[in-house]
């Protein structure tokens, strides 16, 4: 099988088993337990599968009708680009930011590295400004 093929078959199971499904112990077997997270800022977080599991918690504690669908997917050796959208209701609590029952529609892109069958490495771009601006945390321009 290719590394397109692997990282297709492997991300495809990513987003309909992790994200969709609520299916959260599907990390250990998709997320190597050195997996870092290189986010937005230069901040380097090294979760493994429990930090992922976190995370993807917290977003369906939010958006728990959320879901995430695979738009592309780019692959050139040990990395895949993604782009993505994450569709949902947002009825419970993100961080400070109560429900707002908004309905909301964000894209992202993310690379992310695979050895072994395992994503070891992701750096991710979400449109925050838009999700906060969906959720009327912030303005939007037509509202300015």
């Amino acid at each position: 099988m290719s590394h397109a093929e692997e990282h297709r078959k492997l991300f495809a199971r990513w987003f309909e088993e992790l994200w969709n499904k609520k299916n959260y112990s599907i990390a250990h077997e998709l997320v190597h337990p050195d997996f870092t997270a290189h986010g937005a800022g230069g901040q380097d977080i090294k979760q493994g599968p429990d930090g992922v599991i976190g995370m993807v918690q917290a977003w369906h504690t939010a958006f728990p009708d959320g879901k995430m669908t695979m738009d592309d997917i780019i692959t050139e050796g040990e990395y895949s680009t993604i782009r993505m959208t994450w569709r949902a209701t947002h009825t419970g609590p993100f961080g400070p930011i109560p429900a707002s029952g908004k309905k909301i529609e964000v894209t992202s892109i993310g690379i992310d590295r695979v050895i072994d069958g395992k994503i070891t490495e992701g750096w991710g771009e979400l449109n925050m400004l838009g999700m906060f601006m969906q959720m009327g945390v912030i303005p939007s321009p037509d509202q300015s």
